[in-house]
């Protein structure tokens, strides 16, 4: 009796061996794919674990246990759209002041030019303009 109980002991103590042997060799497996994919493959690396993510985010609805694992990912989402909403609106913001400036600016040198040639330049040609005109009046008298 004792050697049968011996008999199934062993078994039972292969057995497992062998699912732990199992076990590591898959987790061994994973993880050397995950090291190769990390130094060689980034980009490849990157497009799995968006895929991954995105997947979870669709079908975060339907399972409890995904909706939890997928709470994170969707803090980090409302995260980035924030930003990026802060981000647009600085830009836009930065833009419009700039463009204020630089208008600003323009007008302010027009209108130096204005003051200081063009018009003095314009008055002396109207006083010229009207000067031979009354030269070409008193000719024709």
């Amino acid at each position: 009796m004792m050697e049968l109980l011996g008999i199934c002991w062993a078994f039972l103590v292969d057995t497992g061996l062998t699912l732990w042997g199992i076990v590591e060799s898959v987790a061994l497996f994973g993880w050397e794919l995950l090291v190769a994919l990390h130094v060689n493959h980034p980009r490849l690396e990157g497009l799995l674990v968006g895929v991954a993510l995105a997947w979870l985010l669709a079908r975060k609805d339907k399972h409890p246990l995904i909706r939890a694992l997928s709470a994170p990912l969707n803090l980090v989402i409302s995260i980035l759209d924030l930003a990026w909403d802060h981000v647009v609106d600085v830009y836009s913001a930065v833009t419009i002041t700039l463009k204020g400036w630089v208008k600003r600016s323009r007008d302010w040198a027009v209108g130096l030019v204005r003051r200081w040639a063009w018009d003095p330049m314009m008055k002396g040609l109207r006083w010229t303009k009207e000067k031979l005109s009354r030269k070409e009046e008193k000719k024709e008298d």
